[in-house]
């Protein structure tokens, strides 16, 4: 029992100090003389940008919420709000990305009674929502670019690679919802203790819990998925108030389709702490795409976006320094 409990203190001390050195990594390699001119420049607006992410990350709560079923009355949504805050900042700032940001979730929720289990369940069933959702709203948003006038731009610059990009991501959108659909049972597991079987004895539970969810609770299933539409799509007018601000003549389309095929990209180095340098290639790539290439406007973008994302990280922080006192307060 006490070489597991050092065991356990050891991997925390190591994701600890993973997460740390992330996140000195990225402000390092963050402009910060840049930024404070970026933000002198668009002054007083920011806090809209700041205000739009916000409402972003509240219907992001929302959609996990739902997802709790009963246990959802032994936290409130501030409180579910700041989970998911630091959460997302972990999830950001560490080599295991999401994985490692949603079992910290699982694991806070734990100190609002909610068991390990049901917390992960719920991660697990909102995360793919929010996948869904994501992809649902980057593929209208590739149809309507393909109809678009800037569609020879975009073949131009992609060549027949978008088509493929999107035809994978349909098919995969299409394969997701039949397995949803599909009666098939839990396959036996194999009772055994190495650490790769009982992991994926885990994630095959957790994909079935899912599943059973999905056909259980197809309504609250669903709510969940429009929820995260709606934070996608608030979320996606932080690109198109930076660009209004910096007076480029868009439209909120362009915002959506911006923000969409970024986090596409992200997804591929979410390895990185911080995406640094992913999130900026394929902010000029994209902007490039779409006809926005003057200057360093994709520079003054990817700043302005980065200011946001270290504000954000910040309070992440913050929420996690509160949650740990108030634990300590309750244990004494």
């Amino acid at each position: 029992m006490g070489k597991l409990t050092t065991s356990r203190r050891i991997i925390k001390v190591t994701f600890l100090v993973l997460i740390l050195t992330s996140m000195v990594i990225f402000i390092v390699h963050s402009d910060l003389s840049a930024l404070k001119r970026e933000l002198s420049a668009i002054g007083y607006r920011f806090i809209i940008i700041l205000l739009t992410t916000l409402v972003a990350y509240c219907f992001g709560t929302l959609a996990w919420w739902v997802c709790l079923g009963a246990s959802k009355k032994k936290i409130n949504l501030i409180e579910l709000f700041a989970v998911r805050q630091i959460g997302e900042t972990v999830g950001l700032f560490n080599p295991t990305s999401i994985i490692g940001g949603d079992l910290l979730k699982a694991q806070l929720l734990t100190r609002y009674d909610i068991p390990l289990q049901q917390g992960l369940n719920a991660v697990t069933i909102s995360r793919i929502t929010a996948i869904l959702s994501q992809l649902s709203l980057f593929l209208l948003a590739m149809i309507w670019l393909m109809f678009s006038p800037l569609k020879k731009e975009v073949i131009r610059s992609t060549g027949p690679a978008v088509y493929a990009v999107c035809a994978i991501l349909l098919l995969f959108v299409i394969f997701i919802f039949y397995w949803l659909v599909s009666s098939k049972a839990l396959p036996a597991q194999v009772a055994n203790t190495s650490v790769l079987l009982k992991a994926k004895n885990q994630i095959q539970q957790l994909l079935w819990n899912t599943k059973d969810f999905y056909q259980q609770q197809n309504k609250v299933f669903w709510y969940s998925y429009l929820l995260f539409a709606l934070h996608w799509l608030i979320g996606s007018l932080e690109f198109y108030l930076i660009l209004k601000f910096m007076t480029v003549d868009v439209k909120v389309i362009h915002g959506l389709i911006l923000d969409m095929s970024v986090i596409i990209f992200k997804s591929a180095g979410a390895f990185i702490p911080g995406q640094l340098g992913v999130e900026e290639i394929s902010n000029k790539i994209l902007l490039s795409m779409i006809g926005i290439s003057g200057g360093s406007i994709w520079l003054s973008v990817s700043l302005l976006r980065r200011g946001r994302q270290l504000l954000w990280t910040a309070i992440g922080v913050i929420f996690y320094l509160c949650i740990k006192r108030k634990n300590l307060h309750v244990t004494v």
